[in-house]
């Protein structure tokens, strides 16, 4: 009977326990992996837009037109040293050209040596003449003159000419004056359709100067200026970078586009300019021309840490009490789990955590609502659903090619 007894107070007692604990069950708590947080393996929480290698320097190569071109010796796409010769000017036809020019001369030098004789012998015919023919011989000798000094005027010019044919008769080849490649040849003259231009005979690529182009929209232009260090990354290997600096930012718009969204209809209300700039590298190795990049600001990611980064504000303590985190235990529950930091990247806004944490480990951001013991949910709530605060990319990642 006593047995019965204790038997039935044990389970009033366990049923109270319970019911106390219903009253004070607390709320789940939600937690997500180091890596998904700090985005392991993306490009990270940088403004970043796309690139394209283009090159700095196109060396446009002019002809005479005056000259007949006997030989082109290269194609489009050609690979040229400094040095190598792009065409040769046909020299029969500029010797003809030389023959010619000499003769010219000579008759313009028999012209004035004939005016010279008519002028001197109207100046003997009015020393005679009558008074009422004066007036004539004086206009008739005054016009030879001046045709006398115009045809000396084109001796001078002609002389020059020859003189330029004269040193130009013995080099009937142009050359490269860089290594590089062949972009265009343009046989049929014309003009470029924007600039008005007379086409250049040849472009050249200057081989090794390259520099990155970019674009930013006008939701993200000022996150990019001028002097600004940046970090170029490949697009197949993103391990892959390259470190540069905003050489210029072009104040005027290239294109128009809508930022990659459709809305039906474009207007000025939903369209967006984009302006071109361009990314001097510090080193251009294993960068090919038309290369596809991306570009981000150099907050120091590419430099080699020892430690785990998470952002700061999933880091609670100081370094008197010390640094801690609000982890999942693996039980099912969060623990407040102390953790060894190094130094605060103040540009990041990040710490690197020495000891305590993995990039696998769950952790909660710390909430009032977070205490030690909670359950641990990886489902977030309306409340915490995170909100996308980032730039709305244009095209691809914020510039398109």
């Amino acid at each position: 009977m006593k047995k019965r007894f204790i038997a039935i107070a044990l389970t009033l007692l366990l049923s109270l326990m319970l019911l106390a604990g219903c009253g004070t069950e607390l709320p789940a708590v939600y937690v997500q992996s180091v890596k998904d947080i700090m985005g392991y393996g993306a490009m990270g929480e940088f403004n970043v837009c796309a690139g394209l290698v283009v090159a700095r320097n196109e060396v446009k190569i002019e002809r005479d037109e005056n000259r007949k071109i006997a030989e082109l010796k290269v194609e489009p796409g050609q690979s040229v040293s400094e040095g190598d010769v792009l065409f040769s000017y046909d020299m029969d036809e500029m010797q003809l050209t030389i023959d010619k020019a000499v003769l010219e001369i000579e008759q313009l030098k028999n012209s004035v040596t004939d005016f010279d004789s008519q002028i001197a012998e109207l100046e003997q015919a009015k020393a005679i003449a009558p008074e009422s023919e004066q007036l004539s011989y004086t206009v008739r000798i005054q016009t030879l003159e001046t045709d006398k000094k115009e045809t000396e005027y084109n001796i001078t010019v002609k002389e020059r000419e020859l003189e330029t044919l004269k040193n130009t008769v013995g080099n009937g080849d142009v050359t490269s004056p860089v290594n590089g490649r062949v972009k265009a040849i343009n046989e049929e003259g014309g003009y470029d359709e924007y600039s008005g231009m007379p086409l250049p005979y040849i472009t050249l690529i200057e081989a090794g100067a390259y520099r990155v182009k970019g674009k930013v929209n006008e939701l993200n232009r000022n996150d990019f200026f001028a002097g600004q260090s940046v970090v170029v990354r490949s697009r197949s290997d993103a391990q892959m970078t390259w470190t540069g600096v905003i050489a210029e930012i072009d104040s005027n718009p290239e294109e128009s586009n809508n930022m990659g969204f459709y809305y039906g209809v474009e207007d000025e209300m939903t369209s967006s300019n984009s302006y071109p700039f361009y990314v001097d590298l510090e080193s251009m190795n294993d960068l090919l021309l038309g290369q596809h990049v991306y570009i981000e600001p150099d907050g120091g990611q590419t430099e080699e840490k020892t430690g785990l980064m998470l952002d700061a504000s999933y880091v609670m303590g100081s370094e008197e009490e010390g640094f801690f985190v609000w982890a999942a235990n693996g039980s099912g529950k969060i623990e407040k789990r102390s953790v060894t930091v190094g130094a605060l990247d103040e540009f990041m806004y990040q710490y690197e955590i020495l000891d305590g944490l993995t990039a696998e480990d769950l952790i909660a951001f710390p909430d009032e609502s977070v205490q030690e013991g909670a359950p641990v949910t990886d489902i977030p709530t309306a409340q915490e659903m995170p909100m996308d605060e980032g730039i709305a990319f244009e095209g691809e990642l914020g510039g398109g090619y």
